[in-house]
């Protein structure tokens, strides 16, 4: 019987609780999928705009390549994603 993997936000019913910290992982894995959307917002060079769930995020480019440097580049938020 192949068993499904499991989703880790509904592993727990109990605020706090983390999968990470339970001694043993079922032996059919997590899957967890994350979806998000880009757009670049018409008229105004090189400004995107990201969707995740409910939230926005926007990046801009340096006036040298065509942006008005108004938000961070894209490179910025894959470091950024790294500290965090």
């Amino acid at each position: 019987m192949n068993e499904q993997p499991l989703d880790p936000r509904k592993d727990s019913s109990v605020p706090g609780e983390r999968t990470i910290d339970k001694p043993e992982l079922p032996k059919q894995g997590y899957a967890f999928t994350m979806s998000a959307s880009t757009e670049t917002v018409e008229g105004k060079g090189q400004l995107k705009i990201g969707y995740h769930r409910d939230f926005e995020v926007l990046c801009d480019e340096p006036a040298r390549i065509g942006g008005e440097d108004s938000h961070p580049q894209p490179l910025c938020y894959i470091a950024m994603g790294i500290g965090f």
